[in-house]
């Protein structure tokens, strides 16, 4: 197992690399930039629109980094920039690491991912991150162990009932699940459950749901689920009230997609030889299903809940777009949409690294619940 977790960690390396590279230079290739406004603005001299001269974009170049080039900027980017100047090339710093060594970025190796450009102009990328990261953890978490909890007995119990009438609406909500767009689904939510004018509360007066804003703080409205809770603006409990809504677009996709897949996999374990051993032996038909065959239908499903792990910190954008929750992915849409290649590449590295985890995380837990898997 050692020389197996050795070698993986080397594959792991080299992957991280060359992801960090393709990063990097797809970003710095893709037409548009933090300048490109002022570029545009006009030609040589004083711009018409912005007012930015040749010398003054410099200034900004250099106080970005991006008179670097890219092969460069790579370098800065990935081990920082306070080396350079033991190496005789101060050049290639900021102007504002050439002025002060503690404002040098120390790279991503080190864990700083540099300032962010525009969206928290000058502060830590890091500190951009976290601040969105409770949000979608809260979220994705949320809807991930809600949607294993049920879509796991949903799947086994409708490949045991196998053409049932429960079978035939399982796959009939598998099948709608998998095909609803997110965007839809999640309008739907909102027309039926959130806000003042929602059908279950303006006809049967139950109390409706807040569809979005988390981050905004003021008196629960009268009628809503906040005000019949008490809810404090900003506590836990306002903010698990606002989650309904994401939790439960998010969890019925999920569990869409994973109890069918489920399904699947049961009914292939259940035609195998030692499920028809089991049962020849008198073995009572609840430990047949759940110690022999569930524990090696699970296999494949673990693939899909591992590579889950980059979702609970990237997001669901378009969830958290239409339900204005301000988590990870819809930092990263509006971070290229700013032009904040900063906070681009520190989300797009970080999942990259959660992916290449997760796949190693996969490989362990199939010796868990498989005994008969070894690391070779």
């Amino acid at each position: 197992m050692t020389n197996y977790l050795i070698r993986r960690f080397i594959q792991m390396s080299l992957v991280v690399v060359a992801a960090s590279m393709a990063i990097y230079f797809l970003l710095w290739l893709a037409p548009g930039g933090p300048l490109d406004e002022l570029r545009q603005a006009g030609r040589g001299g004083v711009r018409q629109n912005a007012g930015f001269n040749d010398e003054q974009i410099r200034r900004i170049s250099e106080y970005l980094g991006l008179h670097r080039g890219p092969f460069w900027g790579y370098v800065a980017w990935l081990t920082g920039e306070d080396w350079f100047k033991a190496i005789g090339r101060e050049e290639l710093q900021t102007s504002t690491c050439r002025s002060a060594e503690n404002t040098c970025s120390k790279g991503v190796v080190r864990g700083d991912f540099g300032t962010s450009w525009n969206i928290a102009r000058g502060s830590p990328v890091g500190d951009v991150l976290l601040s969105r990261l409770r949000n979608t953890m809260i979220l994705m978490l949320s809807a991930t162990v809600l949607s294993l909890v049920i879509a796991i007995p949903i799947g086994i119990i409708s490949a045991v009932k196998q053409y049932s009438r429960l079978d035939y609406f399982v796959t009939t909500f598998s099948f709608f699940g998998t095909a609803m767009p997110v965007f839809w689904f999640g309008l739907m939510m909102i027309i039926l459950f959130g806000g003042n004018q929602s059908p279950l509360y303006k006809v049967f007066g139950f109390p409706y749901l807040p569809t979005g804003n988390v981050t905004l703080v003021r008196a629960p409205l009268p009628g809503s689920l906040l005000a019949l809770l008490d809810a404090t603006p900003g506590s836990a409990l306002d903010i698990a009230v606002h989650a309904i809504l994401p939790t439960m677009v998010l969890s019925l996709l999920y569990m869409a997609g994973w109890s069918r897949f489920m399904r699947s996999s049961m009914l292939e374990v259940l035609r195998q030889d030692f499920v028809r051993t089991a049962r020849a032996k008198g073995l009572r038909e609840r430990i047949v299903i759940v110690k022999h065959a569930m524990r090696n239908a699970l296999i494949p499903l673990i693939t899909i809940v591992v590579f889950q792990i980059p979702g609970v910190f990237g997001g669901a954008t378009i969830t958290e777009t239409v339900f204005n929750w301000p988590g990870m992915g819809f930092l990263y849409v509006y971070a290229l949409g700013a032009s904040d290649y900063p906070v681009a590449m520190a989300f797009l590295f970080i999942s990259a690294v959660l992916v290449v985890i997760a796949s190693l995380l996969g490989d362990v837990l199939y010796t868990i619940v498989d005994p008969r898997i070894r690391f070779s």
